[in-house]
């Protein structure tokens, strides 16, 4: 023990000292006795009559901050021993109940352990003044690396949902995949078949990881991977559009939102998106364009011809929007929009009306069939709000205004009253 502190104590000494002003012999002197630190690390390792690896795990630490050790592969392969040992006891103690272990250690061991075990493979794979390679580094840690890796993604929702420390976790997420890129793995990545089956809703983690910290590139980087997997894939492509956007990309954005309307046809985002682009560009009859593809692919879709109604409404042909909307309801009765469009489309009929007679007397025969045949529309039109107050009953922001304008226009007192009612409760009047 006594020799152990000595060099520790003298390797202190040496790494305070300039390397640049030394003698040759001074610095033979100190490169070697930063070696020194090195292969007693790895002899500490090595002991089969002690469990504790602490002395081992001071030497090697103290070594890696030694530039003169910085290019020397044992430098690296030994701290790779030191750290998959110390992984490895706190991941032993977390499947042993009532053992108490370090979470956090245990996936700083991990991470520093394939750290320099690439920092190893790397430097042994230089070829050296023979022109030869080594391979000591992949034959003692690459299968080891290979079966712990998933213990990356576990690391990544330790600190994504315990911590919502979402730079560490997108820090190991996105290590999976680089140590997985790494050639010492290359073979066993490209012979697994549970890396390749998880590659999607892995890299679906680091995606959401990046979207919490807005960072766009990285979750573009990942995202697009994780669209392929069945149950993420629709969430992805949608964080895949902010992220876009967010970046003003707006060609991509706009592919991929069509993409997402493609394949995922019942999922409203990518046409709400859609419908507010086309909305402030006013150009809905590239939309209408658009749609009307999208009926030729899937004619059954409800969502596409309230979308046509839609555009039909904004452009004030408001028959040919009730066409539509009929269509979407007859083919999905549940879509709510639908009704609620409808209704107001006949309303608005119902207002045109009573505009082109503003020259009637209002004491007339004429003035008074006037109003008589505004109120048959608003008749017609009470059903579908009606129907849409009961798909959507907690939409009063929505259905109560054209409810309360038919009760009124209609002599529907009671229910006038019921809906204003409603109306105050809501602080709308």
């Amino acid at each position: 023990m006594k020799k152990l502190i000595f060099v520790l104590i003298a390797a202190l000494g040496i790494s305070c000292t300039s390397y640049a002003q030394m003698t040759e012999k001074e610095l033979k002197k100190a490169t070697n006795a930063a070696q020194k630190l090195v292969k007693d690390a790895k002899k500490e390792m090595e002991r089969e009559d002690i469990q504790d690896k602490g002395n081992a795990k001071k030497l090697i630490d103290q070594a890696i901050r030694n530039d003169l050790v910085q290019n020397w592969d044992q430098t690296w392969l030994v701290a790779a021993d030191v750290y998959m040992h110390y992984y490895t006891q706190e991941n032993i103690k977390s499947y042993q109940t009532g053992l108490k272990y370090d979470t956090v250690g245990m996936y700083n061991y991990l991470t520093k352990w394939y750290r320099y075990a690439i920092l190893s493979d790397s430097l042994q794979q230089i070829p050296n003044d023979k022109g030869k390679t080594s391979d000591e580094t992949r034959k003692k840690h690459a299968e080891e690396i290979h079966r712990t890796m998933p213990d990356l993604v576990r690391g990544g929702i330790f600190y994504f949902n315990d911590h919502q420390d979402y730079a560490k976790a997108y820090e190991l997420f996105d290590s999976y995949f680089t140590i997985a890129g790494h050639p010492m793995l290359k073979d066993m990545i490209e012979q697994d078949e549970n890396f390749q089956k998880n590659k999607p809703i892995f890299s679906y983690y680091p995606a959401l990881a990046a979207y919490n910290l807005e960072r766009w590139n990285d979750l573009i980087k990942y995202a697009k991977v994780a669209t392929a997997d069945e149950e993420v894939g629709e969430t992805a492509t949608e964080m895949l559009c902010d992220a876009y956007g967010n970046l003003k990309d707006t060609v991509s954005w706009l592919e991929t939102l069509k993409e997402g309307l493609v394949k995922y046809p019942t999922v409203e985002y990518y046409y709400g998106k859609l419908l507010n682009y086309y909305n402030n560009k006013n150009d809905l009859g590239q939309l209408e364009k658009f749609v009307q593809e999208m009926v030729e692919l899937n004619p059954e879709k409800a969502y596409n011809y309230y979308v046509l109604g839609y555009i039909a409404q904004q452009n004030k042909e408001y028959e040919k929007a009730i066409g539509q909307y009929e269509k979407a309801i007859e083919k999905d009765p549940a879509l709510s929009d639908p009704y609620y469009n409808l209704g107001l489309c006949i309303m608005l009929q119902a207002q045109d009306f009573m505009d082109s007679k503003s020259d009637l007397d209002y004491r007339s025969a004429a003035y008074k069939k006037a109003v008589q045949e505004q109120k048959d529309m608003y008749k017609k039109a009470l059903p579908y709000f009606t129907k849409y107050r009961e798909m959507e009953p907690s939409s009063t922001e929505r259905w109560a205004i054209p409810l309360q304008t038919i009760y009124y226009q209609t002599n529907m007192s009671k229910e006038l009253n019921e809906v204003e009612a409603r109306m105050k409760e809501k602080g709308m009047i």
